[in-house]
Protein backbone atom coordinates (compact mmCIF):
# COMPACT_ATOMS: atom_id res chain seq x y z
CA UNK A 1 0.00 0.00 0.00
CA UNK A 2 0.92 3.01 -0.61
CA UNK A 3 0.48 6.07 1.37
CA UNK A 4 1.27 10.19 0.56
CA UNK A 5 0.89 12.85 3.29
CA UNK A 6 -2.45 14.97 3.19
CA UNK A 7 -2.53 17.21 -0.43
CA UNK A 8 0.82 16.18 -1.84
CA UNK A 9 0.88 16.34 -5.69
CA UNK A 10 2.29 12.77 -6.92
CA UNK A 11 3.59 14.35 -9.79
CA UNK A 12 5.92 17.05 -8.07
CA UNK A 13 6.14 15.26 -5.02
CA UNK A 14 7.21 11.33 -5.53
CA UNK A 15 9.63 11.45 -3.15
CA UNK A 16 6.89 11.80 -0.35
CA UNK A 17 5.15 8.14 -1.19
CA UNK A 18 5.80 5.59 1.12
CA UNK A 19 5.26 2.01 0.68
CA UNK A 20 3.50 0.01 3.79
CA UNK A 21 2.15 -3.92 3.79
CA UNK A 22 -1.11 -3.74 5.11
CA UNK A 23 -0.22 -4.40 8.70
CA UNK A 24 2.42 -1.92 8.59
CA UNK A 25 -0.36 0.94 7.12
CA UNK A 26 -2.81 0.27 9.75
CA UNK A 27 -0.60 0.69 12.14
CA UNK A 28 0.79 3.82 10.95
CA UNK A 29 -2.90 5.30 10.84
CA UNK A 30 -3.89 3.93 13.64
CA UNK A 31 -6.65 2.03 12.04
CA UNK A 32 -7.87 -1.55 11.90
CA UNK A 33 -6.22 -3.99 9.19
CA UNK A 34 -9.55 -5.13 7.63
CA UNK A 35 -10.36 -1.36 7.42
CA UNK A 36 -7.31 -0.05 5.86
CA UNK A 37 -7.51 -3.57 3.55
CA UNK A 38 -11.38 -2.75 3.22
CA UNK A 39 -10.28 0.88 1.87
CA UNK A 40 -7.58 -0.25 -0.21
CA UNK A 41 -10.24 -2.47 -2.20
CA UNK A 42 -12.81 0.14 -2.28
CA UNK A 43 -9.98 2.35 -3.72
CA UNK A 44 -8.68 -0.31 -6.62
CA UNK A 45 -12.25 -1.05 -7.50
CA UNK A 46 -12.89 2.99 -8.24
CA UNK A 47 -9.60 2.83 -10.05
CA UNK A 48 -10.71 -0.08 -12.70
CA UNK A 49 -13.99 1.09 -12.65
CA UNK A 50 -12.84 4.78 -14.05
CA UNK A 51 -10.39 2.69 -16.31
CA UNK A 52 -12.97 0.73 -17.95
CA UNK A 53 -15.04 4.01 -18.76
CA UNK A 54 -11.84 5.57 -20.15
CA UNK A 55 -11.06 2.57 -22.37
CA UNK A 56 -14.63 2.81 -23.42
CA UNK A 57 -14.85 6.20 -24.04
CA UNK A 58 -11.36 5.94 -26.37
CA UNK A 59 -12.53 2.45 -28.00
CA UNK A 60 -15.88 4.64 -28.95
CA UNK A 61 -14.60 7.97 -29.66
CA UNK A 62 -11.31 7.57 -30.48
CA UNK A 63 -11.15 6.83 -33.90
CA UNK A 64 -14.30 9.49 -34.58
CA UNK A 65 -11.06 12.09 -34.03
CA UNK A 66 -10.01 11.73 -37.67
CA UNK A 67 -14.09 11.49 -38.85
CA UNK A 68 -15.29 14.26 -40.58
CA UNK A 69 -17.52 16.46 -39.07
CA UNK A 70 -20.73 15.20 -39.63
CA UNK A 71 -19.66 11.48 -38.97
CA UNK A 72 -18.96 12.68 -35.79
CA UNK A 73 -22.18 14.68 -34.52
CA UNK A 74 -24.16 11.99 -35.85
CA UNK A 75 -22.19 9.36 -33.77
CA UNK A 76 -22.26 11.20 -31.04
CA UNK A 77 -26.00 11.94 -30.91
CA UNK A 78 -26.67 8.30 -32.14
CA UNK A 79 -24.93 7.18 -28.94
CA UNK A 80 -26.21 10.62 -26.45
CA UNK A 81 -30.31 10.15 -28.16
CA UNK A 82 -29.68 13.76 -29.38
CA UNK A 83 -29.57 16.38 -26.16
CA UNK A 84 -30.41 20.23 -27.72
CA UNK A 85 -27.19 22.93 -26.84
CA UNK A 86 -24.52 19.70 -26.61
CA UNK A 87 -22.05 20.17 -29.35
CA UNK A 88 -20.66 17.21 -30.45
CA UNK A 89 -17.56 18.86 -31.19
CA UNK A 90 -16.53 20.30 -28.34
CA UNK A 91 -18.16 17.34 -25.88
CA UNK A 92 -15.87 14.60 -28.14
CA UNK A 93 -12.44 15.97 -27.96
CA UNK A 94 -13.67 16.80 -24.08
CA UNK A 95 -14.62 13.30 -23.23
CA UNK A 96 -11.04 11.96 -24.93
CA UNK A 97 -9.27 14.14 -22.71
CA UNK A 98 -10.52 13.28 -19.94
CA UNK A 99 -10.24 9.32 -20.60
CA UNK A 100 -6.70 10.35 -21.34
CA UNK A 101 -5.81 11.61 -18.65
CA UNK A 102 -7.54 8.26 -16.37
CA UNK A 103 -5.15 6.29 -18.12
CA UNK A 104 -2.47 8.37 -17.85
CA UNK A 105 -2.83 9.19 -13.67
CA UNK A 106 0.31 7.30 -12.44
CA UNK A 107 -0.97 7.92 -8.66
CA UNK A 108 -1.86 4.13 -8.37
CA UNK A 109 0.47 2.54 -10.48
CA UNK A 110 2.24 2.94 -14.34
CA UNK A 111 0.07 4.53 -17.05
CA UNK A 112 -2.29 2.04 -19.21
CA UNK A 113 -2.12 2.44 -22.79
CA UNK A 114 -4.40 5.39 -24.40
CA UNK A 115 -4.03 5.50 -27.89
CA UNK A 116 -5.26 4.12 -31.13
CA UNK A 117 -1.73 2.72 -31.49
CA UNK A 118 -2.26 0.78 -28.57
CA UNK A 119 -5.73 -1.16 -29.87
CA UNK A 120 -5.56 -4.74 -30.54
CA UNK A 121 -7.69 -6.89 -32.65
CA UNK A 122 -10.14 -9.01 -31.24
CA UNK A 123 -13.34 -11.50 -32.36
CA UNK A 124 -16.70 -11.41 -31.11
CA UNK A 125 -19.36 -13.74 -32.14
CA UNK A 126 -22.61 -12.01 -31.63
CA UNK A 127 -26.26 -13.91 -31.70
CA UNK A 128 -29.20 -13.23 -33.93
CA UNK A 129 -30.18 -11.09 -31.22
CA UNK A 130 -27.28 -8.83 -30.75
CA UNK A 131 -25.74 -9.92 -27.59
CA UNK A 132 -21.81 -11.59 -27.63
CA UNK A 133 -21.53 -14.88 -27.30
CA UNK A 134 -17.71 -14.43 -26.42
CA UNK A 135 -14.57 -12.19 -27.96
CA UNK A 136 -11.68 -13.63 -28.42
CA UNK A 137 -8.14 -11.74 -29.12
CA UNK A 138 -6.95 -12.04 -32.86
CA UNK A 139 -3.45 -13.52 -32.88
CA UNK A 140 -1.33 -11.97 -35.35
CA UNK A 141 0.45 -15.65 -35.74
CA UNK A 142 -2.91 -17.59 -36.82
CA UNK A 143 -5.94 -15.49 -37.94
CA UNK A 144 -7.03 -17.97 -40.41
CA UNK A 145 -7.60 -20.66 -37.90
CA UNK A 146 -9.04 -18.40 -35.10
CA UNK A 147 -11.62 -16.37 -38.11
CA UNK A 148 -12.40 -20.08 -38.81
CA UNK A 149 -13.11 -21.13 -35.31
CA UNK A 150 -15.43 -18.27 -34.81
CA UNK A 151 -17.29 -18.32 -37.84
CA UNK A 152 -18.05 -21.90 -37.00
CA UNK A 153 -19.07 -20.64 -33.23
CA UNK A 154 -21.47 -18.16 -34.98
CA UNK A 155 -23.15 -21.02 -37.01
CA UNK A 156 -23.47 -22.30 -34.55
CA UNK A 157 -25.64 -19.52 -32.43
CA UNK A 158 -27.19 -18.05 -35.66
CA UNK A 159 -24.94 -15.31 -34.86
CA UNK A 160 -22.42 -12.88 -36.97
CA UNK A 161 -19.00 -12.34 -36.15
CA UNK A 162 -17.28 -8.81 -36.28
CA UNK A 163 -13.63 -7.94 -36.13
CA UNK A 164 -13.02 -4.56 -34.00
CA UNK A 165 -10.00 -3.15 -32.57
CA UNK A 166 -9.97 -1.62 -28.96
CA UNK A 167 -7.97 -1.17 -25.79
CA UNK A 168 -9.55 -4.42 -24.17
CA UNK A 169 -11.63 -7.20 -24.41
CA UNK A 170 -14.62 -5.16 -22.89
CA UNK A 171 -14.07 -2.29 -24.63
CA UNK A 172 -14.30 -4.21 -27.67
CA UNK A 173 -17.67 -5.87 -26.57
CA UNK A 174 -18.53 -1.58 -26.69
CA UNK A 175 -17.48 -1.50 -30.27
CA UNK A 176 -19.06 -4.69 -31.65
CA UNK A 177 -22.17 -3.82 -30.45
CA UNK A 178 -21.86 -0.33 -31.93
CA UNK A 179 -23.47 1.07 -34.78
CA UNK A 180 -21.92 0.86 -38.27
CA UNK A 181 -20.84 3.64 -38.59
CA UNK A 182 -18.70 3.70 -35.26
CA UNK A 183 -17.38 0.15 -36.77
CA UNK A 184 -16.42 1.52 -40.25
CA UNK A 185 -14.25 4.33 -38.39
CA UNK A 186 -12.90 1.66 -36.17
CA UNK A 187 -11.61 -0.51 -38.69
CA UNK A 188 -10.50 2.30 -41.04
CA UNK A 189 -8.20 3.47 -38.31
CA UNK A 190 -6.76 0.44 -37.40
CA UNK A 191 -5.82 -0.06 -41.37
CA UNK A 192 -4.55 3.47 -41.26
CA UNK A 193 -2.48 2.48 -38.10
CA UNK A 194 -1.31 -0.49 -38.31
CA UNK A 195 -1.16 -0.88 -41.92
Amino acid sequence: MALLPWGVNTDEDAAEVTYYSMPCAAKALCLPTYKVTSTALAAQHERNRLDYCARRTIGIYAPLEFAPVDVRVRVFHQRNHYRPGVSALREIPKLLAEARATLADTTTGPARPAGVEDFRRYLAVLTRTGSIDGIWHLRETEPERQERAAAHRAAHVKGTVRTVAALDIQSAGDVACADELTRAWNDKIWQATHG
